[in-house]
């Protein structure tokens, strides 16, 4: 919905300065460019800078907005869904609206019960809350990580913003590559905390921090009760009738505003869902917005013509060329701020670019596969663990005969591997994603050069597994698959697929998503149902196939497959003008990342190896990753001002001037 950023006082003598953090608000105005807003405590507690992009409550909306008194102001981005509920409870107890915004109604609950209102939320969301009766600045993020906040001390002061290059804007911001933390990346460890940039952290989901100039203090609001993992009494009819009443529901809250909504569709099971039962729920003829690469096996095409058809949707369909994604590669990585190895979330970007042309906000279908074990390692997990314990290895062959490393399951994890990470006795869970990360860890050495390898020593498998004994002690008692979901959850899923692939492509063109499933209630019901619930006999998110096998069957029956860009595109993108200049020796030896002479093998096994559909992947995903690396290293830390200059919406001097003309704060009741 909107960016955020600012200064808050954290040390006995700093003050923020709101004219000093106006390239922060530079650096993410896309986020929001419907309106700009600032505000500043005399004080010099803190500093508040806003670009929204309007939703609700277009004229009265305007933010960062103070209570009537001006005692408490809050700066706001996201959506927070049954507000109208929340305010009907307040308008009870005497409270009177100025607006008709979520914003006003978040300001008001804070002022009658505190920080701990946020508990009470329902939606995606990020927001900084000066309380000036206490000197006290509130930074909160939402259940799951829909909506990113990022966060860094210098000089006493907290830098806070809705993206990592707002804080990289500030003045007294170091630009360095963090190397544990690429390192990480490269094995493919997403720990929630993490950024590529050096004394940048990402505030955790689920947490709030409160800010004074007494220090920092974290509170943890949210966390999946473990206990309550699979304990659901449900049989599977009831469940099926559960998922759907559920989530029809939420997918009714997320059609809210004063704009209008559409969704992203694929013609999967998950955004098919969504599809039909916005149906369900009467919402008027909405636009569909898909993905077709033309002409390639990863066309979905019919798939979501026959789910457009079926729940009379207005149909857009955007061809994403191999040029297309070539020229937008660098653009999606710089909002991207992060590694990629395949170019699907470029073509999201474009989608997404189209998508803003008539709508302002979209439904979009992640997190079912997490939630609900709809990827193929969740399955590859539990043949591991159950091999491990020396049952069922045929199985096991027979599965990787069946799946490779487009479905996320790498055949090199043996019950070998699972059994040494489970420790000596060889009891306790292993989530998927350590194993995945010890046997990149051949590749990693082979692809990085020494002083890269000496300054980043840690292994990402063992970091992971510390991560998560220290966030929940009591995980590793659940099955590999259930730890694997929890993980990703916690992980993958805010990091890169809520953030490369959700928010920051979307948000690069103003255009908000909305997460049903995620939603508190879907996600409550699918974390309690019984494993055979969630994948059963190779089948995943039988639950949510069951609800959707009423209404579009041959959908229903469709197997799970990732969104990737085609294995052509990522081909011509790494032949191309682009890959030449930032794949050559001398961008190579700049950076100081990859050996030369392993990134020059692995480009010319690119073409043959297309012999070999998993190989070809392989070596596509590494050169992918370096290019992307490359970009970073350049765009962030070698020469971000020039960067951000050519890729900022507006002057800082036109900024000012449209600051100067939205003076007047707004107030609530």
């Amino acid at each position: 919905m909107c960016g955020l950023a600012g200064e808050v006082a954290c040390a006995a003598h700093s003050r923020a300065d709101v004219d000093r953090a106006l390239p922060m608000l530079q650096a993410i105005l896309h986020r929001g460019p419907d309106d700009v807003g600032s505000w500043d405590d005399e004080t010099g507690a803190a500093c508040l800078l806003h670009a929204r992009l309007s939703l609700v409550d277009i004229a009265g909306g305007r933010q960062p907005m103070a209570s009537f008194g001006g005692e408490v102001v809050i700066a706001f981005n996201g959506e927070a869904y049954g507000f109208e509920r929340l305010r009907r409870d307040l308008e009870r107890r005497g409270v009177t609206f100025c607006t008709r915004s979520d914003t006003e109604v978040l300001l008001q609950l804070y002022l009658r019960f505190g920080p701990e209102f946020v508990r009470e939320l329902q939606g995606e969301f990020a927001f900084a809350l000066v309380d000036r009766r206490n000197g006290r600045t509130m930074l909160a993020r939402d259940r799951f990580g829909i909506k990113p906040l990022f966060t860094s001390v210098r000089n006493g002061l907290l830098l806070f913003g809705s993206e990592a290059k707002a804080i990289l804007a500030h003045p007294w911001s170091e630009r360095q590559l963090n190397l544990t933390t690429l390192n990480r990346e490269l094995h493919g460890v997403f720990l929630p905390q993490d950024t590529l940039f050096c004394g940048i952290s990402a505030v955790e989901p689920g947490t709030y921090l409160m800010v004074s100039r007494d220090g920092i203090a974290t509170h943890r609001y949210y966390d999946l009760d473990l206990e309550a993992a699979g304990t659901s009494r449900l049989t599977f009819e009831q469940a099926t009738e559960a998922l759907e009443a559920t989530l029809t529901e939420a997918v009714r809250d997320r059609f809210h505003g004063d704009v209008p909504v559409g969704l992203f569709l694929s013609g999967g099971v998950d955004s098919s869902s969504v599809a039909a039962l916005a149906g369900t729920a009467s919402i008027p003829q909405v636009s569909a917005y898909s993905i077709d690469f033309t002409g390639t096996a990863e066309s979905e095409r019919a798939a979501a013509e026959h789910a457009a058809d079926r729940f009379a949707l207005r149909s857009v369909f955007l061809d994403v060329s191999a040029e297309g994604i070539e020229q937008a590669f660098e653009s999606s990585v710089w909002h991207a701020e992060t590694t990629v190895p395949n170019a699907h979330g470029t073509a999201k970007m474009l989608l997404a670019q189209r998508a803003k042309r008539e709508v302002k906000a979209v439904l979009t279908g992640e997190g079912a596969d997490e939630l609900h074990c709809g990827y193929a390692y969740f399955e590859h997990a539990a043949l591991l663990s159950n091999a491990a314990a020396g049952e069922q290895r045929p199985r096991l062959s027979q599965f990787l005969a069946q799946h490779g490393p487009r479905d996320g399951v790498l055949g090199a994890i043996t019950p070998t591997i699972r059994r040494r990470l489970a420790g000596g006795s060889g009891r306790g869970g292993v989530p998927y994603a350590a194993m995945r990360a010890y046997v990149a860890g051949r590749g990693v050495r082979f692809m990085t050069n020494a002083d890269f390898r000496r300054q980043a020593e840690e292994r990402p498998d063992q970091a992971l597994l510390q991560w998560l004994v220290h966030r929940s002690p009591e995980a590793r008692s659940l099955d590999d698959v259930t730890l694997s979901r929890f993980v990703a959850l916690h992980t993958d899923l805010p990091h890169y697929n809520l953030g490369f692939l959700g928010d920051r492509a979307e948000m690069a063109n103003g255009l908000e998503a909305r997460l049903p499933y995620l939603d508190n209630r879907v996600v409550d019901l699918l974390w309690r149902l019984p494993p055979q619930f969630h994948r059963s006999g190779g089948e995943g998110k039988r639950v949510l196939r069951a609800v959707l096998a009423r209404r579009l069957p041959r959908t229903a029956e469709r197997p799970k497959r990732a969104f990737l860009s085609p294995s052509g595109s990522s081909r011509d993108l790494l032949r191309g003008p682009l890959a030449q200049r930032w794949l050559s020796m001398a961008a190579i030896r700049r950076a100081g990342i990859f050996r030369p002479a392993a990134l020059a093998a692995v480009r010319q096994l690119v073409g043959p190896s297309q012999r070999s559909r998993s190989l070809g992947f392989y070596l596509s995903a590494h050169l992918t990753t370096a290019l992307s690396a490359h970009l970073i290293a350049d765009m962030f830390c070698d020469r971000f001002a020039e960067t951000l200059s050519r890729r900022a919406a507006m002057s800082l001097c036109d900024l000012r001037a449209r600051l100067s003309r939205n003076r007047q704060l707004p107030r609530a009741a």
